[in-house]
C-alpha cells in the first residue's frame, strides 16, 4: 500500500530551512545592490540642493550690486571695536528673503542707548546664532553647537565662503586681495577685468568637528602654524605645489592647536566663517590652515590657506561671478584654480 507526504494545512508543502536561507541570501543580495543607488539617488538630490543654495547667493549678490553699485564687503563694522564686525552674509540677508533679520541688526547698530556688551552680545549671542537653511549644505555634518577652543563661540553652522582671491592672506590684507569680495574694500563688476564668468564667487566650507588642542581632524578643522613656511612663498598670487606642500605639512604636524568652531558662524567674517581661498585645491589634502600671528593666541588673520571643502565626493560646488553654478573637482589644474579665483591677472583661464 502507497504512503503520501502530508500537506500542510493550506496545501501546499513548506519551506524548508534550506530554502529560507536561499530566500534571504537573495533579498540581502538585492539591498546590497541597491542600497548605494538609492545613497547616490539621495547625495545627488543634497547636491542639487547645494547647488541651488549658491545660485540663490549668486543671485542675492547681483541684487546687491544692482542696488548699491557694489558687492557685499566681508567686514563691516558694527561697534567701536575692529573686531566687531559683520561678514558679507549680514549685508545680503534681505536679499535671500530675511528682511526680518536684517531689520533687528540694523536697529541694533542705530540705538545709540546701548552698551557695547550689549550690542554685541545680540550679534554674537542671538542674531549670528539664528540659522539659515540656505547657508547650509546638506551633505555636509552639523557643527558643533560650541565650539571647544577657549576662545570659541557658538554657532549654528555655515557652509558656504565668498572667495578673497588666490592669495595666502586671509583677512587684514587691504587691497591686496585679488578675489570678487574683500574685506573693507568695495569690489564692483568693472573690477573684474577678467570676466565674471571666469571669475570665482563663493563656494563650500566644512564646520569644524569639536576636537580639542592638537587632536584636531582634517579636512574639518583649522590648523594653525607657524608664519614661516608662509614667508617663504615668492608670489603670493600664485604659490606653487611645493610651497603649498611645506606649508601644508607644517600645519599637519604643528603641536599649537586648532580652533575647531571654523565654519560655525555665518555672520562672522574670519576666514573658514565667511570667505575661502583659492591658493590650494577644493578638498586639499593638508588642513585647513592659518599662521599664528599672536603670542599665545591662535587668530584668524593675516596668512592663511583655506581651500573650499565639501562631502560631495570627487570636489565642490562653486558659483561663478556671472551666477552659473559648476562643480569643481578636486584634480583640476591647480594653476588653473589660483587664476579662477583671480579676478584681474589677465591669463587664459584653462578648462574647469
Amino acid at each position: 500500500m502507497s504512503t503520501m507526504k502530508p500537506l500542510s494545512r493550506n496545501g501546499r508543502q513548506a519551506f524548508t530551512l534550506v530554502e529560507l536561507l536561499v530566500v534571504i541570501a537573495i533579498i540581502g543580495v538585492l539591498v546590497g545592490l541597491l542600497l548605494p543607488a538609492v545613497q547616490a539617488a539621495r547625495e545627488a538630490a543634497r547636491r542639487m540642493q547645494c547647488s541651488n543654495n549658491l545660485k540663490q547667493l549668486g543671485l542675492a549678490s547681483h541684487n546687491f550690486h544692482d542696488t548699491l553699485r557694489e558687492f557685499p564687503k566681508n567686514y563691516t563694522k558694527i561697534g567701536p571695536n575692529a573686531w566687531e564686525a559683520a561678514s558679507a552674509n549680514f549685508h545680503i540677508l534681505p536679499y535671500i528673503e530675511q528682511n526680518n533679520l536684517y531689520d533687528q541688526g540694523q536697529a541694533k547698530i542705530m540705538d545709540s542707548s546701548l552698551t557695547e556688551g550689549q550690542r554685541w552680545s545680540f550679534f554674537y549671542g542671538t542674531l549670528f546664532n539664528t540659522p539659515i537653511d540656505g547657508y547650509k549644505c546638506p551633505s555636509a555634518l552639523a557643527a558643533p553647537r560650541r565650539g571647544t577652543h577657549p576662545n570659541g563661540w557658538d554657532g549654528p553652522g555655515v557652509n558656504y565662503g565668498w572667495s578673497t582671491g588666490s592669495r595666502t592672506e586671509t583677512v587684514w590684507a587691504g587691497t591686496r586681495f585679488n578675489g570678487m569680495i574683500a574685506y573693507s574694500e568695495a569690489m564692483r563688476m568693472s573690477d573684474v577685468t577678467d570676466g565674471l564668468s571666469n571669475t570665482l564667487l563663493a563656494s563650500e566650507l566644512l564646520s569644524g568637528s569639536g576636537a580639542t588642542g592638537s587632536s584636531g581632524q582634517y579636512p574639518f578643522d583649522f590648523f594653525y602654524s607657524s608664519n614661516g613656511p608662509f614667508n617663504a612663498v615668492v608670489d603670493k598670487d600664485f604659490p606653487t605645489q611645493a610651497e603649498l606642500q611645506a606649508i601644508g605639512i607644517a600645519a599637519r604636524d604643528s603641536a599649537s592647536g586648532v580652533r575647531s568652531n571654523n565654519g560655525t558662524m555665518w555672520g562672522w567674517y574670519g576666514a573658514g566663517q565667511s570667505t575661502l581661498t583659492t591658493a590650494a585645491p577644493p578638498n586639499w589634502e593638508y588642513p585647513t590652515t592659518g599662521g599664528d600671528c599672536c603670542p599665545g593666541g591662535a587668530h584668524d588673520w593675516g596668512v592663511g590657506i583655506v581651500p573650499p571643502r565639501s562631502m560631495h565626493p570627487g570636489g565642490v560646488n562653486a558659483v561663478l561671478g556671472d551666477g552659473s553654478v559648476r562643480f569643481i573637482t578636486e584634480t583640476i589644474n591647480l594653476l588653473t584654480f589660483q587664476r579662477l579665483g583671480n579676478r584681474r591677472d589677465g591669463q587664459p583661464l584653462g578648462e574647469l
